[in-house]
């Protein structure tokens, strides 16, 4: 829009909203009770949307790069994409909260069993994965506990 020219949806839109002006006043009662829905509505949460082309990878350990969509601090829990390159492997590690794995793209080994784009693993609290191991590469989604620093995972000094 230029700020020099008027846009004509502006007269539609000042018009359309002139209609909607009460002739009167509401009771404070009504008013009230609006004025309360329209905040309550204002707060209710919003979807958050995360596009394909925004937020970074980090990198985690060689070969794996993480990108996280959502973190909640609360709960003690992210959701996240694990992007590991051929080759590399998730070294072994314990659980203290669930952990869901959903396989998006490539495929990954796990105590012997490779598992596909669609397949979904879940850990219960306690359980230690062995490695994970991605021949020819993997895109994961994870839902777990907060990352923890990498030097806690088994086999791995740090970045």
């Amino acid at each position: 829009m230029n700020p020099r020219r008027p846009d004509p949806a502006d007269d539609l839109l000042l018009a359309a909203l002139a209609g909607l002006t009460p002739a009167e006043a509401p009771p404070p009662e009504r008013a009230l009770a609006l004025r309360e829905r329209l905040l309550a509505a204002a707060a209710r949460p919003r979807t958050v949307v995360l596009r394909a082309n925004e937020g970074e990878w980090a990198p985690f350990v060689p070969g794996i790069r993480i990108k996280t969509l959502r973190r909640d601090e609360q709960d003690g829990t992210q959701t996240s994409l694990w992007r590991i390159e051929p080759g590399a492997q998730v070294p072994p590690h314990p659980h203290t909260r669930e952990e869901e794995c959903l396989v998006l793209e490539g495929s990954v080994i796990h105590d012997g069993i490779e598992y596909f784009p669609g397949d979904f693993l879940l850990a219960p609290p306690g359980e230690r994965h062995q490695p994970f191991l991605a021949p020819r590469g993997a895109l994961l989604m994870i839902r777990s506990e907060l990352i923890p620093d990498p030097s806690r995972l088994a086999g791995h000094d740090g970045p």
